[in-house]
């Protein structure tokens, strides 16, 4: 995972000598809570945001694209961390570095077969020509690195790329810093994906290390539903087992589609939704707030995040 590279260095602020604090976004999807929160960073002056927290989302690496289960995101942040931290670095980090960094240079943008082809080069390469496993770790990134792109440029046509590789080792490094900052992970209570013993490890892992845990039961489209008066019309035994009442939709994104006309789940109008976000936080306060009874209870405590953004 890795932040979304359109966010300068940590500044100060003002006049002042205080320092922002990066609240570090770590979404279950890959489109709708990055969307809502992406509005909420654009509307922040209007929603009383503190001026010292700035929003940093993190996004997928290549080989992480679909993941949708708490648990991988936990550990692999985690990862993250430790191997920043101790120069210690799995290849499939390195093959992350050198896949993001291609594609934040336009060469894998709509070209999935392009990028698949290159993965499974890569994968090759380690096993073959390195004879290396992806989850074995080097304490010489630069060496690796080197060597991976000098079969890469034989296996395939990037001949001319490339040749700065502090370009691409640390492409992927968090700039988290402990003790000031805080990783917040926005997850759904997905009881197929999501089972009981993940979620108490999950929770037990935030504590452990003063993450954020913000979860909706059961989806995130509840959360969104929560910016409208008449929730509390809703069927609340139909809200919690949500099922499918399409060949498509389940019960909770059919309803907030009749409320939001257009709605999906890649593309949709969150500022107007922002904009209602007192009205969610005061919704949020007739179901339940608490993380453990989250579990098999109706309700959300990502108003508890934005009360908490708010504070100064």
């Amino acid at each position: 995972m890795r932040e979304r590279k359109q966010f300068a260095e940590r500044t100060r602020v003002l006049v002042s000598d205080e320092v922002r604090q990066k609240y570090f976004l770590v979404y279950e999807g890959e489109d709708t809570e990055l969307i809502y929160f992406d509005a909420i960073t654009e509307l922040r002056e209007n929603l009383k945001l503190n001026p010292l927290i700035e929003l940093v989302p993190i996004v997928r690496s290549y080989n992480e694209a679909g993941w949708s289960n708490p648990k991988k995101m936990v550990d692999r942040i985690i990862q993250n961390l430790e191997e920043r931290d101790s120069g210690k670095v799995s290849y499939e980090t390195i093959l992350n570095w050198i896949m993001d960094f291609l594609q934040s240079e336009q060469i894998l943008v709509n070209n999935r077969t392009l990028a698949k082809y290159i993965w499974k080069t890569l994968e090759w390469i380690c096993c073959e020509k390195l004879g290396v496993s992806l989850n074995m770790l080097t304490e010489d990134a630069q060496l690796a690195c080197e060597q991976l792109i000098c079969f890469l440029k034989k296996e395939t046509d990037l001949k001319n790329l490339m040749e700065d590789l502090n370009k691409i080792i640390g492409f992927e490094n968090l700039t988290y810093a402990e003790g000031l900052d805080k990783i917040c992970f926005i997850v759904d209570r997905d009881r197929k994906s999501f089972t009981t013993n993940q979620y108490e490890y999950v929770m037990e892992q935030c504590r452990i290390r003063n993450f954020g845990l913000y979860l909706t039961n059961p989806c995130f489209e509840f959360w969104l539903l929560m910016h409208f008066e008449d929730v509390g019309e809703l069927d609340d035994k139909q809200l919690l087992e949500n099922p499918l009442v399409t060949s498509k939709r389940r019960y909770t994104e059919q309803e907030l589609r009749n409320r939001l006309p257009k709605y999906e789940k890649s593309r949709y109008d969150a500022l107007t939704l922002v904009k209602n976000i007192d009205i969610a936080i005061k919704n949020e306060k007739r179901y339940c707030e608490n993380l453990e009874k989250l579990e098999s209870t109706i309700g959300s405590n990502i108003g508890l995040l934005i009360c908490e953004m708010r504070k100064m």
